[in-house]
């Protein structure tokens, strides 16, 4: 899954970070995590995650391996539900890659990122897409 080394319906999300609606999504993934029952555990030396089915998606929770603090969440994205924005931001800097995967990432502060894992050959980028819509190279994946 893309960054797995590194969200209420899916049209509430934004681009600016800490808005309401970020916010709010917080509060609900937070409110869905404490509910679930059947909550899929696992772990790292940096990092503990926590996956559930969240409005039919699947949601990774992170949290600090040292202080069991919460990192953020975040939701895996299928077609449609990466927004339109995001996508032409990708393709206007990124036009001849392809986009083979997506996540919406809300950190514990309620700031929103669009994370895509993009190809074009052999070569393969991990993108961030801020709330300006400019778009990085987040990293860059093995082949």
């Amino acid at each position: 899954m893309l960054l797995a080394a590194t969200l209420v319906a899916f049209s509430i999300f934004a681009f600016a970070g800490g808005n309401d609606a970020d916010k709010k999504l917080l509060s609900d993934l937070q409110a869905a995590m404490k509910a679930s029952s059947s909550v899929k555990w696992s772990s790292t030396d940096n990092y503990s995650k926590g996956s559930f089915a969240f409005n039919s998606k699947t949601v990774s929770a992170y949290y600090d391996a040292e202080n069991t603090s919460l990192i953020g969440f975040s939701i895996h994205l299928t077609g449609a539900d990466f927004p339109q924005d995001a996508v032409n931001a990708i393709h206007k800097k990124y036009g001849d890659w392809t986009i083979t995967d997506a996540i919406c990432f809300i950190d514990d502060h309620a700031n929103g990122s669009y994370f895509a894992q993009v190809e074009k050959g052999k070569n393969k980028l991990a993108l961030k897409v801020t709330a300006s819509g400019n778009v990085s190279i987040f990293s860059r994946m093995p082949y």
